[in-house]
């Protein structure tokens, strides 16, 4: 298994890759999406046993028609990914997934083409991919960076809020490292894994949506290169208006068939 050295030295390499700096906190959803242009996200309601899942390489697409199928070059191919996340799960969780699944997908050495993610289970590998989550959405730097530069000697419930709001991540990965960095106790940690979260956040001045669920018009919904192939195809003639709106409601986006704005 993997250390969290390891895992964190992942984590500020692929920031690095993407033209991130370590400390600050990230729109991870638009990054992804910007920086893995073979990548769909589909939000969908799942058990609470399960988090996500993600699927690698559906379908090999070869990109330059031009080459012969002879040649292997990695740059004449593209591997379609998708990458599933449980809408019932709060807005922090599913960025927390989103992380996970990212390194089911980058970072893992025996790859499987469809992995699904239980919340109970405890293998090396959902081991490993919880770890890189937490360390890519806020790394090991970054915290660190943040209690000293805020002058933080006491993580108050207040103080805990705001560098969760600071940084995106959920309130649990959130108590996860400060524990594991020793700034609370394991007593305190229990104690603020039962407190209400998002009532809390509203009464110190935030919204509590990094606390809550999609909302019924986001529970089913996509993003990414699926939709980018149904209008690719379509503008170039190849489908009828029909079939992209079927296409279209087949990945949850009536507001692209029905041009809801």
């Amino acid at each position: 298994m993997r250390d969290k050295i390891k895992l964190n030295s992942f984590a500020v390499e692929l920031r690095r890759d993407w033209d991130l700096n370590p400390y600050s906190p990230i729109d991870l959803f638009s990054i992804v999406l910007s920086k893995l242009p073979d990548l769909t996200i589909l939000f969908y309601p799942m058990s609470d046993s399960t988090s996500g899942m993600c699927i690698k390489n559906i379908n090999g697409i070869r990109i330059n028609e031009s080459k012969e199928k002879t040649d292997s070059s990695n740059d004449d191919y593209c591997e379609d990914m998708i990458i599933c996340i449980n809408s019932n799960m709060s807005k922090g969780r599913q960025r927390f997934t989103l992380a996970h699944e990212l390194y089911h997908l980058l970072f893992e050495d025996d790859k499987k083409d469809i992995i699904i993610c239980e919340t109970s289970n405890d293998d090396d590998s959902e081991i490993e991919a919880n770890i890189f989550a937490s360390y890519l959405i806020m790394t090991y730097e970054g915290l660190e960076r943040y209690a000293k530069t805020n002058d933080l000697t006491e993580w108050t419930l207040e103080e805990i809020i705001r560098a969760e709001q600071y940084f995106q991540i959920s309130h649990h990965a959130m108590l996860f490292r400060l524990r594991e960095h020793e700034f609370i106790t394991l007593d305190r940690c229990k104690e603020l894994r039962s407190v209400q979260i998002g009532y809390n956040a509203k009464i110190n001045g935030f919204s509590d949506d990094l606390y809550t669920p999609s909302s019924k018009s986001e529970k089913y919904f996509s993003l990414g290169k699926y939709i980018r192939l149904v209008e690719k195809v379509f503008n170039d003639h190849k489908i009828s208006s029909g079939k992209r709106d079927e296409l279209l409601l087949d990945a949850f986006r009536s507001d692209l068939t029905y041009k809801f704005f």
